[in-house]
């Protein structure tokens, strides 16, 4: 039976978000309501980032360089687009892959289905009866456009509703799609609209990108404009590489839980994939051999009942890590979770040192011990030919377990608990280790700009 499956012990855009059970259905819609809270993550971060860039191109736009052929097909240039053939006497399909392979990442392309069916396939590998597996977004003149399908896999995963397709799908004209895809969580977009989302997916992580025409039907399908984001992992392995030294007692390992026998700290299992901040849970900052500006990021963390940490753009400013779970209302504005801490100025006087905390706009923190997401867009200060700041560094768009909880925040300078004073163009990502356990894991950035 075709069937959505959003398997989570919470996720992270991706990957990170907040399903506390499986749901199973046919039809995107009847998700759990959770994983219904959940798909704007992907949607609203992909949207802001998409506008900055950098996309590379994945078509030079001339020749097929750079990808094969597999399976009995017709695949030429023409018009300005790559155009796939196939003929209804022949059973066997035609994929156009990629040489390269791709994990993380953000590709988009134009379409024109005349006839036939075919698809947008992403992560896949090279086996299988019609010649590759893995996850394909739908492409047809007909029905289904933007669904999720899994070839020699699970079939359908996400297949949208007729009245749906309607709303995004432009019959005989040119349609966009973009498919995202970090960690495991999948957001499908046509022409602008989301048509198909993932949270916490089983399925492949990496993969080649290729274009179908299917098999035993006539097939006519244009394809332009195809580019792609790379998002760079900060968790690569092995161990605590790309993180500058000293790392203090921070670790990488396979797992990270609740301690059944202390809500206040957490329980780990070796290997890879997560990092934490070791048995104390108390230790030096982290920061990452990345130096970034304008930056796209995901960021899954987990916190036991009382914990805290932040995560700090540039190494100066905050988004808090804290455990608010169930608060009204923090103890003041920036200490809740996902809240942008404040700035600190004892020259203020006493009692008034705080300034410019931002609370989110709505607690949507998860309980303790429960992966939890940010997705955030974030904008480095400007600066002049003589050196001074002619712009504030901004959060675009924060998102906390898909709900958005800052837009547009300015802030006129370094949080408190920043590691520099003063401001510059580029700066690392810090990770803050020393208010309580911590563990995270799927951190992903995605540079933007040109």
């Amino acid at each position: 039976m075709p069937c959505l499956r959003t398997r989570a012990l919470c996720l992270w855009l991706s990957g990170g978000v907040l399903v506390l059970a499986l749901a199973a259905s046919a039809r995107a819609e009847e998700a759990a309501p959770a994983a219904a809270a959940a798909k704007g993550e992907l949607a609203d971060v992909v949207a802001e980032a998409s506008a900055l860039g950098p996309w590379k191109p994945l078509w030079d736009g001339k020749t097929l360089g750079g990808w094969h052929q597999i399976g009995k097909g017709h695949w030429a240039i023409e018009f300005g687009a790559i155009v796939g053939r196939h003929e209804k006497g022949e059973p066997e399909f035609s994929h156009l892959v990629t040489d390269a392979t791709y994990k993380d990442f953000t590709v988009r392309l134009k379409y024109k289905a005349i006839v036939g069916n075919s698809g947008l396939y992403f992560r896949v590998e090279k086996k299988g009866g019609s010649g590759i597996s893995g996850f394909q977004a739908e492409i047809d003149p007909n029905q289904d456009a933007g669904g999720l399908y899994e070839t020699n896999g699970r079939a359908w995963v996400v297949q949208p509703r007729p009245e749906d397709v309607k709303t995004w799908y432009k019959p005989n004209d040119w349609n966009e799609m973009t498919v995202t895809a970090i960690g495991g969580n999948v957001a499908v977009h046509v022409n602008g609209k989301r048509s198909a989302t993932l949270i916490d997916d089983p399925g492949r992580r990496e993969g080649h990108v290729a274009l179908q025409v299917h098999g035993g039907q006539d097939c006519e399908v244009m394809f332009k404009d195809i580019e792609i984001l790379e998002w760079k992992d900060l968790t690569p392995g092995p161990g605590m590489a790309g993180w500058k030294k000293p790392t203090g007692d921070w670790e990488m390992v396979r797992r990270a839980v609740k301690d059944p026998n202390n809500e206040k700290a957490l329980s780990v299992e070796a290997g890879a994939g997560v990092i934490y901040n070791g048995a104390k849970g108390s230790t030096s900052n982290l920061f990452t051999d990345l130096e970034h500006g304008d930056v796209a990021a995901h960021i899954e963390f987990m916190i036991p009942k009382g914990s805290n940490s932040g995560v700090y753009f540039m190494g100066r400013y905050e988004i808090q890590v804290y455990d608010s779970h169930g608060v009204a209302k923090g103890e003041y504005p920036g200490i809740e979770c996902g809240g942008i801490y404040e700035r600190w100025d004892p020259a203020r006087g006493q009692g008034k040192e705080g300034f410019e905390g931002r609370s989110p706009r709505a607690n949507a923190s998860l309980p303790p011990g429960v992966w939890q997401s940010f997705d955030v867009v974030f904008l480095a200060p400007r600066f002049g030919a003589d050196g001074k700041k002619t712009a504030h560094a901004k959060f675009v768009k924060v998102v906390h377990n898909g709900v958005v909880i800052h837009e547009n925040v300015e802030l006129t300078g370094p949080t408190r608990g920043a590691a520099f004073d003063d401001e510059k163009p580029l700066g690392p990502l810090m990770i803050q280790g020393d208010h309580g356990p911590v563990a995270y894991r799927n951190l992903k950035v995605l540079p933007l700009g040109k």
